[in-house]
């Protein structure tokens, strides 16, 4: 049976034993290994049934100096460190390679690296004095817990410790940022920090082509809930499919449909930020429930939106009739 707990002792107890530990971020809470302890890394691999080629994103505490895992860390960078660290921006940089485990990085020759803002995190990171690898602590491919008690229940079985830090401020993953060239960067993984924000911060081109790095993700499918997910570009194609569909519908969408109940029904809300914060939260308010389907009706498809948008389109299927 999984532990919550706040103490943050027997949380570097655990670590230091070799066992995986679920932590909070701002983003979603993370299921943490030592970078310097193979076996636990190992092990976290095998609790989420990760593929062992999917690299792992390496949490470090505030201030660290980073070129003891991390060969040349571009200027622009600095800069974005330097503004949105700690935060949910992740950046990737060419790794010293005998300094990180192959595991971690899934083979390649980059590490991502970011460093996560909760207080509780940091200072487990200050009084363990290692960075630690923390991907979603979830079975892999499926919706991210933002709060103790969702990681729990996506481990029911596990002797797990859980450290308790409330629910995710953010409520999605970070931002990925390619920062391995110089005089350019590149977006892997869209998040709350989009390219627009990253401008006001640095004048360095973004490129868009494509990209053979592997980061957290990237696959075609991800962030899935149990039940059925179908998402629709407006309302009213949302609104049709609740009026002629027999299921319990659960509905995220700008109204209320027809036939869904006020207890299965979510606003979904007109700022990116609101609308990160619930988003894994309703999915997984939702697959409690005692509904058959889940429809989302689909955000803008502008910059500031596209990495809720990406998330849903990973989770769901589009309805066709």
């Amino acid at each position: 049976m999984p532990l919550i707990t706040t103490h943050i002792d027997r949380a570097i107890h655990d670590l230091q034993e070799g066992k995986p530990v679920a932590i909070p971020t701002e983003t979603v809470y993370g299921l943490a290994a030592p970078v310097n302890n193979e076996k636990a890394i190992r092990a976290v691999f095998a609790m989420k049934n990760r593929p062992l080629n999917h690299p792992l994103i390496v949490h470090v505490a505030k201030n660290w100096d980073l070129t003891q895992w991390v060969k040349d860390i571009p200027e622009y960078a600095q800069q974005l460190i330097e503004k949105f660290w700690p935060g949910p921006l992740t950046l990737v940089f060419h790794c010293k390679v005998d300094q990180i485990n192959p595991l971690i990085t899934g083979g390649q020759t980059t590490v991502a690296v970011r460093c996560p803002a909760h207080p509780l995190t940091q200072e487990l990171l200050m009084k363990l004095g290692t960075p630690l690898v923390a991907p979603s602590a979830n079975p892999f491919g499926k919706v991210s817990p933002t709060t103790a008690q969702h990681v729990s229940e996506s481990f029911p079985d596990q002797e797990l410790t859980i450290l308790d830090g409330g629910r995710c401020t953010v409520g999605i993953e970070s931002t990925i940022l390619d920062a391995t060239h110089a005089k350019n960067y590149q977006i892997l993984r869209h998040g709350l920090i989009d390219e627009k924000t990253i401008a006001e911060v640095i004048t360095t081109p973004s490129l868009h082509q494509e990209n053979t790095l592997r980061v957290p993700g990237k696959l075609e499918s991800h962030y899935q809930p149990q039940k059925t997910l179908y998402y629709f570009s407006d309302y009213e194609a949302l609104s049709n499919f609740c009026r002629n569909n027999p299921d319990k519908i659960y509905a995220i969408a700008s109204k209320q449909p027809p036939g869904v109940l006020e207890e299965h029904f979510h606003l979904l809300g007109n700022k990116p930020e609101q609308v990160a914060f619930d988003l894994y939260y309703q999915l997984r308010k939702a697959d409690t429930s005692d509904v058959q389907t889940i429809v989302i009706e689909l955000p803008p498809a502008t910059e500031s939106w596209q990495g809720i948008r990406e998330r849903i389109l990973k989770a769901g299927i589009t309805y066709s009739s």
